[in-house]
């Protein structure tokens, strides 16, 4: 088993708990449409599943958002809506710390452009922690579905596949890095993570 030399974190599920339907609630709070209308009209439509590609903008996509909802919907109103929707994980940002300690760590998400910009006014404790190493999948223009995005992050880092962990909930997302070489854990909750941390001999406490 190759040394790990780098470790990257999931956001949402992983570091935070991600509450879809609080989010839609929100957004029909603020424009007064069904959350079902919202639902369909922007995520099950397609359209942010590009802006997560790099398809768009900040501004670009708030222009197509509230166009395709028929209400404007400000920078300010979308990420209070995000905000609202995360309860970040105390105990998670507080082993990541720690193994930050020990070697790299790494944030890879897929996410747009609205809320990279805002990831500091959504989620600081994550934005304070990783800092330059946040990546978003808008930033390369891939998804975590694809083995490419887990290249250019290394590529970025100067890391090499093999001496990287991987920590998603998703297991589309670990089959996908393990096709690009990276070591994985699927993410189930934190005692199991830290049983596998241990066994690359990074002590998590």
């Amino acid at each position: 088993m190759a040394a790990i030399e780098l470790v990257i974190f999931d956001m949402d599920d992983v570091l935070c708990r991600y509450d879809f339907p609080r989010r839609l609630a929100c957004l029909s709070d603020i424009t007064g449409l069904e959350a079902a209308f919202i639902e369909a009209a922007i995520f099950g439509s397609g359209f942010d599943d590009l802006g997560d590609r790099g398809c768009f903008t900040a501004e670009e996509y708030l222009q197509q958002f509230g166009a395709r909802l028929g209400v404007s919907v400000s920078r300010e109103d979308w990420l209070w809506a995000r905000r609202q929707s995360i309860t970040p994980d105390p105990a998670m940002l507080a082993l990541a710390e720690q193994v930050g300690g020990q070697v790299p760590v790494a944030l890879l998400s897929n996410n747009g452009p609205v809320l990279y910009e805002g990831l500091g006014e959504v989620f600081p404790q994550a934005a304070q922690l990783f800092g330059e190493r946040v990546f978003f999948s808008c930033q390369l223009a891939s998804s975590k579905e694809e083995p490419a995005i887990f290249h250019a992050v290394l590529k970025k880092l100067d890391g090499q596949a093999a001496s990287t962990l991987f920590i998603d909930d998703s297991a589309t997302y670990i089959a996908a890095a393990r096709r690009a070489g990276l070591q994985t854990h699927q993410f189930s909750g934190i005692k199991g993570l830290a049983e596998t941390l241990r066994s690359f001999k990074l002590s998590p406490y």
